[in-house]
């Protein structure tokens, strides 16, 4: 089962997913740094942010596709948004923001576009793991 939402708001019903990948970035505080005298790390981890890059396609039509771009158009200047999302047998749920999406397009015809792919990479707006 694919599924999307953002915010609760539902566009499964029209847009899929094609890949979700999978990421994860560890933030250090201030105090991390090389010792001087042995050259050892020295490590002051906040935690570990586990992000998504997810893929979406159109899944059937070019309406409800545009509403998702536009949503995430809209919501961009938000301070996080709440992704919730499920491929097959995974799912993730949590607090995101996104800097960057872009869309592909497909065909046009007639003066209408039809996009084909919508990437974005959600980050967590706090750690998943953390010390």
């Amino acid at each position: 089962m694919n599924y999307v939402k953002i915010n609760g708001i539902s566009f499964d019903a029209t847009v899929a997913i094609s890949s979700i990948e999978e990421n994860f970035n560890v933030l250090d505080g201030d105090n991390v740094g090389r010792n001087p005298g042995n050259g050892r790390m020295i490590r002051d981890v906040l935690g570990s942010f586990i992000g998504h890059k997810i893929t979406f396609f159109n899944g059937k039509d070019n309406v409800g596709f545009d509403a998702l771009w536009d949503y995430l158009k809209q919501h961009s200047a938000d301070d996080y948004v709440m992704l919730e999302a499920a491929s097959g047998q995974s799912s993730i749920s949590y607090q995101a923001y996104y800097t960057s999406g872009s869309r592909k397009l497909r065909t046009a015809a007639e003066g209408v576009n039809y996009w084909d792919e919508i990437e974005v990479n959600f980050i967590p707006i706090a750690p998943q793991i953390v010390r």
